[in-house]
């Protein structure tokens, strides 16, 4: 049943002849929230609200403060709203309800609007190594907008991007390179883990010979393991962070500035993200000396 401003004035008569709350909800067949609102409005006002107008208590209004804080956050941090809120308590020592923080963006062109639909998503489960240098997950993406192509080495237990390449050609020598760089900045994997592509592995009618990139890894010392034909799950973990890649490297001048950012700025939810831990403290963390 629709309220008017008759009910209205009805339902305030009804509690205060001492009806309950839940008697009133059964007659006028409207939520025990709505109820609510009315008298809310009703004791704070001392008049009946009137149905046009918006019932409850009103909206506090968004604060330049509160603005300026939280597109600085976002302009570093480059998180959604519920991602955002604790952030911004470490950083500004100052809470923001996310719900508030996505008005801020939202009106700004940082966010999209919310589909009403709750989208129900099974719980992750997540496969990692213990240990920083344990498995590297590698491989090749071409950028949509150019036609360069990127490489990148990240580390499995830390999520840490050790090693990012921009080229126009995705060769096993700049596969090789791309662990060199890696090896010399941070230390020696024990394996890593690539597709079957020819930046990889060099196939002849079936049969697999050594490419440039493999002489490389028997050179150093390191495991190569291939993914399984047709089943690029294996390798997911590198092909979600080119999804991060393809969402905010445009924002930096350079690869290395973005590499920075992902790995010493920006908080990665798949680790202690009560600590708001970066992956390269998880790298540090996880490091076994």
């Amino acid at each position: 049943m629709k309220l008017n401003n008759a009910k209205i004035i009805e339902i305030i008569g009804k509690r205060n002849n001492g009806w309950s709350t839940n008697h009133i909800r059964k007659k006028f067949e409207v939520t025990e929230r709505r109820i609510n609102q009315v008298l809310f409005h009703y004791r704070a006002t001392g008049e009946a609200p009137i149905i046009s107008k918006k019932i409850g208590r009103p909206a506090k209004q968004i604060s330049d403060k509160e603005i300026t804080m939280v597109l600085e956050c976002y302009n570093k941090y480059r998180f959604s709203a519920s991602l955002l809120e604790p952030i911004l308590k470490r950083d500004y020592k100052f809470h923001i309800p996310h719900n508030r923080i996505h008005k801020i963006l939202l009106t700004n062109g940082k966010a999209k609007k919310l589909d009403n639909e709750v989208i129900r998503r099974k719980p992750i489960v997540r496969y990692e190594r213990k240990h920083s240098l344990s498995l590297g997950h590698m491989d090749w993406h071409q950028r949509p907008n150019d036609g360069i192509w990127v490489g990148a080495l990240e580390d499995d237990a830390s999520r840490a991007l050790l090693s990012l390449l921009e080229t126009e050609s995705p060769t096993a020598a700049a596969s090789a390179f791309i662990v060199e760089q890696s090896t010399q900045a941070y230390g020696k994997f024990r394996q890593i883990l690539t597709d079957r592509g020819s930046q990889f592995t060099c196939n002849h009618e079936g049969f697999i010979d050594s490419s440039s990139f493999e002489q490389h890894l028997q050179r150093e010392g390191i495991e190569h393991i291939r993914c399984r034909p047709k089943h690029p799950q294996t390798n997911g973990k590198i092909e979600k962070w080119f999804d991060t890649y393809e969402r905010h490297r445009d924002a930096f001048n350079c690869s290395e500035d973005f590499r920075y950012w992902y790995n010493a700025v920006r908080p990665h939810t798949a680790l202690k993200w009560e600590d708001l831990e970066t992956p390269i403290q998880a790298f540090e963390r996880k490091f076994k000396k």
